[in-house]
């Protein structure tokens, strides 16, 4: 499998391409967004698309080393306004010392050496302005530090792309994405690890930068002039009472998030350029199909669907009444039956339709997508749960939960369910009734201590905890139900074929032996339809493809189309329309169903049925021999 089929190719985002990758090396640059943005990578995956021809190596390092520089001002700056006010939350985080190890030995070069070290990027700019490193001095090691992280992770890419170019197409497609699903799982274990361990560091700067405001003399006469202003804030920020500063924080994180979320529905409205990368991972994903992850998916996918939520969230409310935890309990059932509502409830608002190249039939709207708001509104808000009732470490329930939300919304991408709008938009709204649920969890366990429940019988807890188990099991069976059940594409017959055609649109010549179109539907395995000669299968002189065109005798509900050939090694996308036939490939919209590295013989494409009266073979890559043969195309429908 070529890298074109394994990188989405951004190149209808044009320019912004840029704006982006050097957005991210910005925000890793900066210590508080580094926590949790891997700039690098994104960095690394930029030197890819260089590789592939979608974007200029140079423009890409000055964009990068732009943002990394910006993002170096950043720390600095914020170490300054910091600087002699830092609690000793902030002093005990390893990373800042790390940092600060490295400036105390190699000086303002820590700067440039900083940026190859992971967390300390953004740490070292931090601990330079805390060491009271002069500003101009500053300057010149930050830039000296930044175009060479640009050079080399660009550079990095560049080989990876060469590398994967060369060694794709030893690998099998289930081999490609259970690879790429292990390395999205690895990645965000690495990312909320490396937030945990930093997020001491960010709490005490945060503490000190809040005592260095309300010391600032202008602020500080509006407060004293204004006692009941002053009362109010310092109530937002006590840190005894959950109505004080962590609610406040929570605030703050719901109202980014809903801005986020309103953002992701403006884009869908208004058809940004997410839209079209929706398309083409969705056309990445249908290329990585296989049978062993498409397995593994459907029993990942199960655990959001709401059979098996509601039955796993019956049992969780069992255990927690018994343990007296209603405050919990409470908080749980107002995520999950918020979450559920609001996403039956957008996908009546926005309507939008499924793929055409999901894996099984579903009757509701795609956007957004309810598994991926269960796995955060119920399957986060679990694990919280689980935190605070004492079961789980803090650091294991974050990355459970992030690992949950992961799993769920990727499986539902890569069986192309739901599109990668549709699953963040799902977990924005499950990510704001999560939230939702901690506030009043919160809010009722401060205002309903456990000390003043009765507590329950003994055997009361035991029935209880008995049938909480029982829904345990209820889940599982459930779960199995759904994969069990799930619909697939029906059963079909072939279809009377017209004529056939070749199909050489601009910039091709218009033709392609077209005298022998008809010998791939004539019946007899001795005659076949064969393309021009081309020295270079991949590119096939530039061209992007070539193909054949099945005009049936009558419209009919397509579902699937067999080609037979007595050589492998070709790919090819089906396409199907009615009424005129389109002059291009554009005019055939999204392809139907694709298949990579065919082997010899007889090979069979099925997808979702559609209503159509001509249907589009188009070869994207021929056989080593540089031209393809098609001695039997059969279509199938109903």
């Amino acid at each position: 499998m070529s890298i074109d089929q394994i990188l989405p190719s951004l190149q209808s985002l044009g320019v912004l391409d840029y704006w982006l990758i050097g957005l991210a090396a910005l925000l890793e640059g900066f210590f508080v967004t580094g926590v949790v943005i891997p700039g690098t990578l994104v960095v690394d995956a930029g030197g890819i698309l260089v590789q592939r021809g979608l974007l200029d190596f140079f423009d890409l390092v000055w964009f990068a080393a732009l943002g990394a520089a910006l993002g170096g001002e950043a720390s600095y700056w914020t170490g300054r306004l910091a600087r002699g006010r830092l609690g000793p939350r902030m002093m005990q985080s390893r990373a800042l010392k790390r940092a600060e190890d490295l400036f105390a030995r190699r000086g303002g070069f820590a700067l440039v050496l900083g940026r190859f070290l992971g967390p300390v990027s953004g740490l070292a700019p931090l601990a330079a302005a805390l060491a009271g490193m002069e500003r101009r001095r500053f300057l010149l090691w930050n830039l000296a530090g930044s175009l060479p992280y640009a050079l080399v992770h660009v550079g990095m890419g560049w080989a990876a792309g060469d590398v994967l170019g060369r060694i794709g197409p030893a690998f099998t497609r289930a081999a490609v994405a259970l690879a790429i699903f292990a390395a999205a799982l690895a990645l965000v274990w690495w990312l909320l690890y490396r937030a945990f361990r930093l997020l001491p560091l960010v709490l005490g700067l945060a503490e000190a930068l809040v005592q260095g405001l309300t010391g600032w003399p202008p602020l500080r006469r509006l407060l004293d002039r204004h006692p009941r202003l002053a009362a109010w804030g310092a109530a937002r920020l006590a840190r005894g009472a959950f109505t004080g500063l962590p609610l406040t924080l929570l605030g703050l994180v719901f109202v980014y998030a809903l801005s986020v979320w309103a953002d992701s529905v403006l884009h869908f409205m208004t058809g940004g350029p997410l839209l079209s990368l929706d398309q083409r991972l969705a056309e990445l994903a249908f290329h990585l199909r296989a049978p062993v992850p498409v397995a593994i998916a459907t029993q990942v996918t199960a655990l959001g669907s709401w059979p098996t939520v509601w039955a796993v969230c019956a049992a969780a409310v069992l255990w927690l009444l018994s343990e007296r935890r209603l405050a919990l309990a409470l908080g749980l059932v107002v995520s999950t039956i918020g979450g559920s509502w609001s996403v039956a409830l957008l996908k009546l608002v926005f309507q939008r339709p499924r793929s055409a190249l999901g894996v099984y039939l579903e009757s509701s709207d795609s956007f957004p997508s309810g598994h991926a708001g269960a796995s955060v509104a119920f399957w986060g808000m679990l694990m919280f749960v689980l935190w605070r009732a004492g079961r789980l470490r803090a650091e294991t329930a974050l990355l459970a939960a992030g690992l949950f939300a992961l799993a769920i919304g990727g499986s539902r991408i890569y069986l192309v369910e739901h599109y990668l709008t549709d699953v963040w938009n799902g977990w924005l709204v499950g990510g704001l009734w999560l939230m939702v649920g901690v506030a009043i969890a919160g809010w009722w366990q401060e205002g309903h201590p456990p000390a003043d429940a009765p507590r329950p019988g003994g055997g009361l807890v035991w029935a209880a905890r008995i049938a909480a188990l029982a829904l345990v099991v209820v889940a599982l069976i459930a779960a199995g139900a759904v994969v069990a059940l799930r619909p697939g594409p029906a059963g079909s017959a072939p279809l009377a074929i017209g004529s056939a055609a070749a199909f050489d649109p601009p910039p091709g010549d218009g033709t392609e032996h077209d005298d022998q179109a008809a010998f791939a539907i004539d019946d007899d395995p001795t005659t076949a339809w064969t393309s021009e000669s081309y020295r270079d299968p991949v590119t096939i002189a530039g061209k992007g493809g070539v193909g054949l065109v099945l005009t049936l005798d009558a419209t009919g509900r397509v579902d699937g189309i067999d080609v037979q050939s007595a050589e492998g090694g070709w790919d090819a996308s089906v396409y199907a329309t009615t009424g005129d036939r389109p002059a291009d490939l554009a005019g055939w919209g999204e392809p139907l169903a694709a298949t990579t590295s065919a082997s010899s013989g007889t090979t069979a494409l099925r997808f979702r049925a559609v209503e159509a009266d001509a249907v589009l073979v188009w070869f994207t890559r021929l056989p080593s021999s540089g031209a393809v043969s098609v001695s039997r195309v059969t279509v199938r429908g109903r």
